[in-house]
């Protein structure tokens, strides 16, 4: 469990549990804990749908405090969920849904619409009431990965009901009965949630053959028998277009909430600033990958593994405070740093990684030099690099380091 500072990353403050921990109750110590290291109040907590419960939000709201968080779909929300999106889509929401934009090209990622609901919970022994702000988006990414996912699945189940009526021959088994063939389809429909969105239709082969009865060669007066063959044959599968875009239209809808006003966090900005909050899966991803490598874990107390994993959150506060103070410097400076690409030593980025910059720090060529004379011993050292002057500037260090 971990904190961080959005948008720069910088890790503020991780606690240790075991694997199995659930994740609710773990949300109040760690905010308590950042809201006595900032010592500020009015500061926007997010995080997602496990934070979401109402004993988290009534503390952070009664401390005058803002959270912003994504509901779960469980309990009164479940039940609530169809209603607000229908509203969106078929009700009195769906004229007045705001588009949601990114970036200078205003990219469209989403729309939604929010309405206000009063909360009351208790917080110690006192009572709280808030307003609370219910905001129901739509994701264009996820609305469009859900739809390609339900094409997907429609295209696997038409081709699966096809192969269910070969043509005969032999070791090919055949439906010789509608009611068999309808159960097989209504099955897999449904286990495939394509119910209401496919429609199988089939048709009835009858074949007969007539031959003799008994052994022996035939003739006039030989008795024959009519033998008949029934089996089902698939004709169709089409889809129902008007239902699977019924269903498209309510894919992608999620709901978060916030208690910060309109004026402070608007919709968009509430969307940005959650999408935002990624910052801190990269703090976990740095924390286990290479620089700091923090598995696997070749200890076997649980003392050790929590105190293992404290050393190296130090590091990562270190590695994170790093990267923030050289990219506010680049960005003061109004110069992107270069040389932080191998081999391509005119490239630049206005987004420099501490990682980056720090390997290409060890790439450059800082030369000690001993002279021993009879004169004594003297010591020369080579002019430090430009990258390296620029950034012991942006962490407010002196080139003294290496020259004193």
């Amino acid at each position: 469990m971990a904190a961080v500072a959005e948008p720069t990353g910088l890790y503020l403050a991780g606690d240790v549990h075991p694997g199995n921990a659930a994740d609710d109750p773990l949300y109040l110590p760690l905010y308590r804990r950042v809201r006595v290291l900032l010592d500020q109040t009015g500061l926007l907590y997010a995080g997602d749908c496990k934070m979401a419960a109402l004993e988290t939000r009534a503390e952070i709201a009664a401390n005058q405090d803002f959270y912003l968080t994504r509901l779960p779909l469980t309990g009164t929300t479940q039940a609530q969920f169809a209603a607000w999106v229908e509203a969106a889509v078929v009700g009195d929401q769906a004229a007045k849904l705001i588009e949601i934009r990114r970036g200078e090209e205003q990219e469209l990622i989403g729309r939604g619409y929010e309405f206000e609901r009063p909360q009351t919970a208790v917080v110690g022994q006192v009572e709280h009431t808030w307003t609370e702000r219910v905001q129901v988006i739509r994701s264009e990414a996820a609305a469009e990965s859900q739809a390609a996912a339900l094409d997907r699945r429609l295209k696997q189940t038409e081709a699966a009901v096809r192969r269910w009526t070969p043509p005969p021959g032999p070791g090919r088994s055949q439906f010789t009965s509608d009611w068999e063939l309808e159960r097989a389809v209504d099955a897999l429909l449904t286990e495939q949630g394509a119910t209401g969105l496919l429609t199988v239709s089939w048709e009835r082969h009858e074949t007969s053959r007539e031959h003799y009865v008994g052994p022996g060669r035939g003739g006039p007066n030989r008795r024959k028998t009519t033998e008949r063959s029934i089996r089902y044959q698939i004709t169709a599968v089409t889809r129902d277009d008007a239902a699977i875009e019924r269903l498209v239209a309510r894919m992608g809808w999620q709901v978060q909430v916030t208690n910060a006003s309109s004026s402070r966090l608007s919709l968009g900005d509430a969307v940005l600033g959650y999408r935002a909050g990624t910052c801190v899966e990269r703090a976990f991803h740095q924390l286990k990958d290479q620089p700091l490598g923090i598995r696997p874990l070749l200890v076997h107390r649980d003392d050790q593994v929590r105190g293992l994993t404290h050393l190296l959150t130090l590091a990562l506060r270190v590695l994170t405070l790093f990267e923030v103070l050289v990219r506010r410097g680049q960005d003061q400076d109004g110069e992107d740093l270069a040389g932080l690409y191998p081999g391509q030593p005119k490239r630049t980025t206005d987004r420099p990684t501490a990682q980056r910059v720090l390997e290409a720090i060890a790439r450059t060529g800082v030369t000690l030099i001993q002279i021993v004379s009879d004169e004594g011993r003297r010591w020369h050292l080579t002019a430090l690099p430009v990258l390296v002057k620029r950034v012991l500037g942006y962490l407010g260090l002196s080139d003294e380091l290496y020259t004193r």
